[in-house]
């Protein structure tokens, strides 16, 4: 099979169905229908849609048949003979041996059972090699009928047989849109199709299946999902001492937050409320569904039906016919039989739920039932039949008539019960299902108002034999429903104000229950006209009462719980410095509580009580040793403490805080041990000052004089912080050590303020006698002769002082410290940024001048004399007329930067003209003077005379080339002097030394032109490694003739070479 889907399919029905895996059932199943239930397959894997039903489940069953087949069953000889006599009383075996031996036929199986006939020739073929004499017997095969067992897969998808119920079914039902992915391997089949699809096996009555799945499955999953607020993920023994913290830690944020964490922590809990509420109104309709399937059940069970047989005539049962009045009363008598039976039946019923809503459920299914009887009874069949037996004197219809009379009343009872408690159905609702024990304590008082009208105004629920009972039904569920939201074993998971929240409202609903009863029976007694309520308290109180104390017992073990998670918070740990101590106090006491979740019995259970007295007694013994630990604890601790302020303020915190009294009383004596402490803080912070006074530690990038003064308050800071909150506890403070204390500290704070000062003074006087020079200094300054190579390009650099960015920088940091600044001084620091940004733009000015300067060649520089003295001038405004005081900054950089620009753009263009000037100087230089001529067509070289015909004619070409390239070099000269000196003469004086630049350039070009030409000829004719021409020769002997000879040939080469040098 392709798709491993289909596999995954076929094992999965064959294992939940029982069908043996070799069975072709399946394969069958696709096949039928001319394909269409594998269309019907594929479609469900591939296009499920959340709004059609029928293509998203596939409902399979099995039939099995019995068929009989028709087979050829090998038999032995003797069994062969034997047929073959009955059959033919004149049949001879011994003929029919030798028959066989001389060759006569064997009996062979028919021809389809192939496997048979090839056994049989290839034993007979060895048998004959071995014994040629003995011929094998041929096998004998007789016709029999053989039953198979035969699997035939089922698919309800359009339609389903009215039978389905009782027969075995599996259904896949798609849990998501869209297709299932096709498998790759088996293996990992599971665990993607459960991704999509639900699988599972149907196997009795459709509704009993319905009612468990819901019953015992969805009920209790969704009752007990949001019964209980979610667990806090703060659980013990460090998370829940870090929760108690930051709830502490909440009343120290600012009102706006703490007002948005209570909005939202609002916000919250009214959507966890709506959520429950909707629980809760489904958890209501899926009972009232179950009750309806429970309820159908059993009438499909007992239903009882009075009806006529299907001979019996009721025209016929007259006095004189003996056999039909017979029949008539055999058949009322029979009718009052089933009655009476199921009369019996329903009223030894019993409510199937303990709560109150059991009792109304059970006397709405009574009054359905006695409904259904009651309405029978008053057929017309069944009164014609009375009438006729009465009329005949009959006996029967007076027995038929007094269980009538029985059935009404119990009918009539069942009636008025069901409609009196339907106005209770509401309240019980809400005490069975309500979202919270506030809900139900707003609930019990109105309930009891309506019990009350019941009490009143009911024919039945009036006796104390009826009330009473429903009223322990409701103290039952109140019970109930508290036993199964307080759990001892994990109800010390949760905070502890979570704990004394949940058992405050459950103790408030079980004491609101028996308030409400006493309060109506107060009004009833007060009316004067209805029946009194005097039931049995202890049927509905004794389990509320000892219920509503095991709770008070919860909550006094919270608050001392939360009490010790409010003393060994991490200020304790920090201020004492020893942690670990802190740690196995609080493991001790998350011990103790494990005592009480793992005690040994219910603490809510009546039967319990004296036990649950002995697990208390036993935690109150193990506080009480706590108790004395942790005074021990905190004696030990504050004897060393790390720091005054923080164990001040862990002090005050355990006053405001519902500390343990016993630890309270402790902590109040270790006011004094801070006070010792603070002590030798200020002694501590004493001895750093003195000792780094003179040369105080000061932050990176902070001036001195206001980083010691920073240094000497923070300092002082150290121990004002702690001082202030010391001043908070006046009482202490007012104590004899308490004024020591006070008086060292402000004998140290006095000594530090006139550090601080005599450091300010000692800065401004410095700063006022150095300022005006610092001020007066210009904003540039001319570098020295040595380092300026010409008189008209001065370098020059910006002329600020470090000691200006000192003074702003420790003005700005002594008017933060509230000192009063000289006016010059404080006029310097406001322009602090001013000046920092007159210095970025005089660096800028510099770089383009440096640049500029840096790019002139020495004959530039000539050519732009009367320019560079220009811009030389107004840079001297800068050194000699332009203090960081003027007001002339901005215009000195603009004027010089506009200046520099405009040189700058001059220097370009001439810089241009002189790169196209060397590019016609590098074409001359690279002129080759001797040419070589090409080759004959024959690929020979040419004669003498004709290479140097060539040469020279070539040379005098190129020589006209170079000639009109030299020629563009003067008007490009002229282009320049219009540029510096806006004319265009071509003889301007000022040109004098760029002309002689170029006439140098263009000498030097000419000469390594004439000189390189010559060094190649020279190399060529040296090497000869390349034939430059031919010669003709003529043999003469003794001796060969050339033609031209060799002397003509040197002179070729010298005239050449004149002429090389004359171009």
């Amino acid at each position: 099979m392709d798709d491993l889907r289909f596999r995954w399919l076929k094992e999965s029905i064959y294992t939940i169905l029982d069908i043996n895996e070799t069975d072709p059932a399946f394969e069958s199943f696709l096949e039928s229908h001319d394909g269409a239930n594998e269309l019907v397959v594929a479609k469900f894997f591939n296009e499920a849609k959340s709004n059609v039903d029928d293509e998203n489940a596939l409902i399979f069953h099995k039939e099995v048949f019995e068929e009989l087949c028709e087979e050829d069953v090998e038999i032995t000889e003797e069994e062969w003979i034997e047929e073959q006599m009955a059959n033919n009383p004149d049949f001879d075996p011994n003929e029919e041996a030798a028959g066989t031996t001389n060759g006569g036929d064997e009996q062979h199986p028919p021809a389809g059972n192939d496997a048979s006939k090839s056994e049989h020739g290839d034993g007979s073929t060895a048998e004959g090699e071995n014994s040629p004499e003995l011929p094998p017997k041929p096998k004998r095969y007789r016709k029999e009928q053989v039953m198979y067992l035969r699997t035939i897969l089922y698919l309800c998808h359009d339609s389903y047989p009215s039978n389905l119920s009782q027969k075995n079914c599996v259904y896949f039902l798609r849990t998501t849109q869209g297709t299932i992915p096709e498998l790759t391997t088996m293996e990992d089949a599971d665990k993607i199709m459960i991704k999509y699809l639900d699988y599972g096996l149907l196997n009795g009555h459709t509704l009993y299946l319905l009612a468990n799945i819901l019953n015992k499955v969805y009920n209790p999953i969704l009752t007990y999902q949001s019964d209980d607020l979610e667990a806090s993920d703060s659980h013990r023994p460090d998370a829940v001492t870090d929760a108690h913290e930051k709830r502490k830690a909440k009343g120290e944020k600012n009102a706006e937050e703490t007002e948005k964490q209570l909005r939202d922590e609002k916000r919250r809990q009214h959507e966890q409320e709506l959520k429950l509420m909707l629980r809760d109104e489904f958890l209501i309709q899926l009972q009232k569904f179950l009750n309806q399937i429970g309820l159908t059940l059993r009438q499909l069970e007992g239903e009882v039906r009075l009806e006529l047989p299907k001979d019996f005539e009721v025209e016929k049962v007259v006095r004189s016919n003996k056999d039909m009045i017979e029949q008539a009363e055999t058949l009322v008598y029979k009718w009052n039989g089933d009655i009476r039976e199921a009369l019996e039946r329903e009223l030894k019923k019993t409510p199937q739920s303990p709560g109150p809503l059991g009792e109304i459920d059970w006397w709405r299914e009574r009054n359905i039932t006695l409904s259904s009887l009651y309405e029978q009874t008053k057929q017309e069949h069944v009164e014609k039949v009375l009438e006729k037996l009465e009329i005949a004197e009959n006996a029967a219809p007076s027995s038929f008539r007094d269980t009538r009379t029985d059935l009404s009343k119990y009918y009539f009872e069942s009636k008025d019960n069901v409609k009196f408690l339907s106005t209770l159905e509401r309240h019980f609702k809400n005490v069975t299902h309500g979202a919270s024990f506030r809900v139900v304590s707003e609930t019990i008082p109105k309930m009891m108002s309506a019990l009350r009208m019941v009490w009143i105004i009911s024919r039945h629920y009036n006796r104390d034999e009826r009330m009473v009972p429903l009223m322990e039904r409701i103290a039952n569920q109140l019970s109930e429903r508290v036993a199964r939201l307080i759990n001892v074993r994990t109800l010390f998971s949760y905070q502890p104000n979570e704990i004394i929240e949940k058992c405050t409202e459950a103790k408030i609903m079980l004491e609101r229950w028996k308030q409400s009863y006493y309060e109506v029976r107060a009004e009833i007694e007060q009316s004067g006209r209805d029946s009194r309520w005097e039931f049995d308290n202890k049927r509905l109180f004794r389990l509320t009462d000892h219920m509503a104390r095991t709770c008070d017992d919860f909550i006094a073990i919270a608050k001392e719980l939360d009490e010790f998670y409010g003393i060994f918070t991490p200020e304790l740990k920090s201020v004492t410095g020893k942690p670990q101590k802190i740690n196995e106090i609080l493991d001790r006491v998350h011990k103790v509580l494990q005592s009480i979740e793992n005690a040994p019995c219910d603490p809510f259970r009546i039967e319990d009580y004296e036990k649950w007295k002995m697990v208390l007694a036993n935690y109150t013994t193990q506080i009480e040793e706590i108790d004395e630990q942790t005074k021990s604890f905190t004696s030990e601790s504050f004897k060393s403490l790390r720091s005054a302020e923080s164990a001040f303020d862990m002090l005050l915190k355990f006053e405001k805080n519902n500390t343990r009294t016993t630890i309270q009383d402790e902590m109040n004596k270790r006011f004094v041990d801070i006070l010792k402490q603070y002590d030798n803080e200020i002694t501590e912070i004493n001895n750093i000052f003195q000792h780094n006074k003179n040369h105080p530690p000061i932050n990176k990038n902070q001036p001195p004089y206001s980083g010691a003064i920073a240094w000497s308050r923070s300092l002082f800071r150290r121990i004002k912080h702690t001082m202030l909150r010391l001043h908070t506890k006046e009482a202490l403070m007012q104590t004899e050590f308490g004024k020591q204390i006070k008086s060292y500290y402000l004998r140290v704070a006095k000594e530090m303020k006139a550090y601080e000062d005599a450091k300010f003074t000692e800065w401004r006087t410095r700063t006022e006698q150095i300022l005006p020079s610092l001020q007066k200094r210009n904003v540039l300054k001319e570098l020295p002769v040595a380092e300026n190579q010409n008189p008209f390009t001065p370098r020059y650099m910006i002329d600020y002082d470090p000691q200006l960015n000192e003074i702003t920088t420790e003005a700005r940091y002594l008017e933060q410290f509230d000192y009063v600044l000289p006016e010059t001084i404080r006029h310097l620091a406001l322009s602090e940024e001013k000046l920092k940004q007159i210095a970025t733009q005089l660096k800028t000015v510099l770089k383009s001048y440096n640049r500029l300067i840096d790019s002139l060649e020495p004959h530039e520089q000539a050519l732009l004399e009367d320019h560079l003295k220009l811009l030389k001038r107004n840079m001297q405004t800068g050194t000699q007329r332009l203090p960081w005081t003027s007001t002339n900054h901005e215009k000195f950089i603009t004027v010089t930067s506009e200046l520099i620009t405009k040189l700058d753009s001059t220097v370009n263009q001439i810089k241009k003209n002189a790169q196209d000037i060397h590019m016609f100087l590098d074409e001359i230089r690279q002129c080759n003077l001797f040419r070589e001529p090409p080759r004959n067509a024959d690929g020979s070289l040419i004669h003498c005379r004709e290479y140097f015909e060539f040469v020279e004619y070539q040379r005098r070409q190129d020589a006209l080339e170079l000639q009109k390239k030299y020629k563009l070099i003067g008007p490009l000269i002229t282009k320049v002097e219009g540029l510096v000196f806006n004319t265009n003469t071509s003889q301007s004086s000022k040109m004098a030394a760029y002309y002689a630049y170029w006439e140098r350039q263009i000498l030097s070009t000419l000469s390594e032109l004439v000189t390189e030409n010559l060094k190649t000829l020279r190399d060529t004719l040296e090497n000869g490694s390349k034939p430059l021409f031919q010669v003709d020769a003529l043999l003469v002997v003794p001796a060969v003739a050339m033609q031209p000879n060799q002397n003509e040939i040197i002179k070729l080469f010298s005239q050449t070479m004149r002429d090389c040098v004359e171009v």
